[in-house]
């Protein structure tokens, strides 16, 4: 289960540790292997005591990183679309996913490292879902997509990092999904 990647990431990403327990780190890379990036995001920033940097948040919260040298940007993650709640739990109208203007998040550009727990056992749940003859998995927003797919995508935590110049990881986005 901690091989996984998710759908959207896996031509920007490479695995940074192995496998072990239910955590799939990686390291974000542009399509011209820039690892340098900024953060943009739509959503609330939360203040959490002991916490240096503030965290992006909020049920249609969006987190996009922009290569400065190319202006490539890589989705990381939408609320809307990625995790379990928005796969099986949470349906939003067109309106709460359109009009979700972007801001620059204060930090320089910088390494980014994504954390994608994956706690649920789905292969063991299955029947817990509806899968049709073609082995796909009706969405809570009404589309289908295949059980892979499912397991890839339907992480239940995440936790996204800045990469100071010394090595240390602080965070900047974590949420629990499920």
């Amino acid at each position: 289960m901690n091989n996984l990647i998710p759908t959207y990431l896996q031509h920007v990403t490479t695995r940074i540790q192995q496998p072990e327990g239910v955590e799939s780190q990686l390291q974000l890379c542009s399509t011209l292997n820039n690892t340098q990036f900024e953060i943009w995001y739509y959503g609330d920033l939360l203040a959490l005591e002991g916490e240096v940097l503030p965290f992006i948040s909020g049920s249609t919260a969006k987190i996009v990183a922009k290569d400065p040298l190319t202006a490539e940007e890589i989705l990381l993650f939408d609320a809307t679309l990625h995790g379990y709640n928005a796969l099986f739990c949470d349906d939003y109208t067109e309106e709460q996913r359109g009009n979700r203007p972007l801001q620059l998040y204060n930090m320089p550009a910088t390494e980014v490292i994504l954390s994608f727990f994956y706690n649920i056992d789905y292969d063991e749940e299955v029947d817990d879902y509806e899968v049709d003859e073609q082995g796909n998995v009706q969405l809570m927003n009404g589309e289908t997509t295949d059980w892979e797919t499912v397991k890839r995508n339907g992480y239940d935590a995440f936790v996204f990092y800045y990469k100071k110049e010394d090595g240390t990881l602080l965070a900047f986005a974590q949420e629990e999904l499920a």
